[in-house]
């Protein structure tokens, strides 16, 4: 045997180790998650390869299964944002900045999605009653599925569902509690009732 066929015998050829994950994650199938600063505290982001899937501050998932049980989409833990969505997320965590802000919103069904879509366009510093977000879908007469799908925003800190108040222009429910939707509006400067 020559040198360069002992050496050529010595490599390993078979496929990369993370061949499978980059597989997964490339057809849609896997998410990556990783830990974020922000000043609400830390959070979990996660996203796909079309962008954003979910969105929840650590308290709610402390550690990567409990993420992965709440959210129900696996996922892969990674050390950090990609860069192409580093300047995104934090312009939306600190300012509630979030156009143009890439969300993958596939696993929901139409409605909600309807119903993220249309929260989503409500600008920093103003709230909407439940009943706008209603109107602006075409169906007026769901202001209660409209509470409920926003209830259930896997993004809720970056699709500004705290923005949506009831009727009467007090804060109503939120997915963390009352307090932080209230915490989050006065960042804002939305005035509140």
């Amino acid at each position: 045997m020559t040198d360069l066929e002992r050496l050529l015998s010595s490599i390993d050829v078979g496929p990369p180790h993370d061949l499978a994950e980059r597989t997964s994650f490339d057809a849609g199938a896997l998410d990556h998650v990783t830990r974020v600063d922000s000043p609400i505290g830390v959070v979990w982001v996660s996203w796909s390869v079309n962008g954003l899937t979910a969105v929840s501050p650590v308290f709610e998932s402390q550690n990567i299964d409990e993420f992965v049980a709440h959210h129900r989409r696996p996922v892969i833990e990674d050390d950090r944002l990609p860069n192409e969505l580093t300047e995104a997320v934090e312009r939306g965590l600190d300012a509630g900045d979030t156009v143009g802000l890439p969300v993958d919103l596939r696993g929901l069904k139409p409605f909600q999605r309807s119903v993220l879509l249309a929260c989503a366009t409500i600008p920093v510093g103003s709230v909407r009653p439940y009943g706008w977000i209603a109107d602006e879908i075409d169906n007026p007469g769901s202001v209660r599925a409209v509470g409920t799908a926003l209830g259930r925003n896997p993004i809720p800190l970056l699709v500004p569902c705290h923005r949506v108040v009831k009727s009467d222009g007090s804060v109503g429910n939120y997915a963390y509690g009352p307090e932080m939707k209230r915490q989050l509006l006065t960042r804002e400067g939305a005035i509140l009732v």
